[in-house]
């Protein structure tokens, strides 16, 4: 399972590395390449829902594998297409093979985590960030080497299919949101919910705000250091592998720093170190400036959304399962609609403006952090678990 996560951030930092090579490629301006983006968005946000309700029908083991597939063979087809119209296919392709997996591994997660009777999810996620860490550092030395992103993308993709088969063939479990469906059934709970509360849209609104930081940090940090800073198209990948290291470390920290602090002062002094970063990034004119500004924003950012993931558990009236779904896919909608949304933005006045916007929904997050009042987050007790889990 850490495993199906580290090759998801792997190959989704892979392409965010290469993205200038790319623009260049294609030749396009930052609207164009918004676009380009928003296709991923697209693919993804379609294939979301769809991959939840295969995962009802099928199981997730197998919506895993077809994901896998297409994630994996949607990759150097985008660097590889003739015209400009298949490109954006392509990337359409790309996104649905990235929504589906986001959607049908967290159910794996989810079903692993039932059957081991302790929170391991944060140890999980910890994973993604250091695939997209590996996938970044390898980034930046395929594009130091002069590689072309096509065959970079095609080597990946090859070995990438290669390190699938056990996990597909015998790591993954036999699971569904059925099965998770008739236990809430069990357990008298609803298995849909009546109505959203407010603090669940609260909750999704931090998500949104801070998953569409980290989508922008991926696709637009390397532009920022390429176009902006001038620097050369290796050295820029190292914005986001900074970004992606502190936000590894910080989510392996994450358990004892929501002990020390309690889950809402954890998620106010979080979102202020990440605020700093932006407003370094953003001003910077030197690329070892922005790479701590990078820094802050990756370890502020870090432990946010697993706390509010958590805090979902402790609603009241919501059954836990159906309150992760609704925010994460609400955080995954900021993850994917922000990084177009910076495209657009910096078309119409510049990147740093468009970056800049970062910083209003990340004040806005730690303005929202008091709906994590104790009652409704992890108890010290769910920590200790986390601590132990980690």
């Amino acid at each position: 399972m850490r495993g199906l996560f580290f090759l998801n951030g792997f190959l989704y930092a892979t392409w965010a590395t290469r993205i200038p090579a790319i623009q260049s490629q294609f030749q396009l301006s930052h609207a164009a390449l918004g676009v380009a983006l928003m296709m991923v968005a697209l693919g993804a946000v379609v294939a979301m829902p769809t991959a939840g309700w295969l995962c009802s029908r099928w199981g997730s083991r197998r919506v895993v594998a077809i994901s896998l597939l297409l994630y994996i063979a949607g990759l150097p087809l985008v660097a590889l297409m003739p015209s400009l119209t298949a490109f954006f296919i392509a990337l359409l392709l790309f996104g649905v093979g990235h929504g589906m997996l986001d959607v049908s591994m967290n159910v794996q997660a989810v079903e692993v985590e039932r059957r081991w009777q302790r929170p391991i999810n944060s140890s999980i996620h910890a994973l993604w960030s250091v695939g997209g860490l590996s996938g970044a550092i390898a980034g930046s030395v395929i594009g130091l080497w002069g590689l072309a992103a096509g065959l970079h993308f095609a080597l990946v993709s090859a070995l990438l299919s290669l390190a699938i088969v056990p996990i597909v063939t015998r790591l993954l479990i036999e699971s569904s949101t059925a099965a998770s469906d008739a236990r809430d059934e069990e357990t008298g709970a609803p298995s849909q919910p009546r109505g959203r509360n407010r603090a669940l849209l609260l909750l999704g609104a931090i998500a949104f705000c801070i998953m569409a930081g980290e989508g922008a940090m991926a696709d637009w940090s390397a532009v920022l250091l390429n176009q902006v800073l001038g620097v050369s198209e290796g050295l820029a990948a190292t914005g986001y592998a900074t970004f992606a290291i502190a936000m590894a470390a910080g989510r392996f920290a994450g358990d004892r720093l929501s002990m020390r602090l309690g889950p809402m002062n954890q998620v106010r002094i979080s979102g202020l170190v990440a605020l700093a970063g932006l407003l370094i990034v953003v001003t910077s004119s030197h690329l070892a400036l922005a790479l701590l500004g990078f820094a802050m924003i990756g370890g502020g950012f870090a432990t946010i959304v697993p706390a509010v993931f958590s805090a979902c558990g402790r609603l009241d009236n919501v059954p836990a399962g159906v309150a992760l779904a609704t925010v994460s896919t609400i955080g995954y909608f900021g993850f994917l609609l922000g990084p177009p949304l910076i495209g657009f933005v910096a078309e119409l006045f510049s990147l740093r403006i468009a970056l800049g916007c970062l910083s209003v929904t990340t004040l806005a997050a730690v303005l929202l952090a008091t709906t994590l009042t104790p009652r409704a987050t992890a108890t010290d007790d769910n920590s200790q678990h986390d601590r132990c889990a980690a």
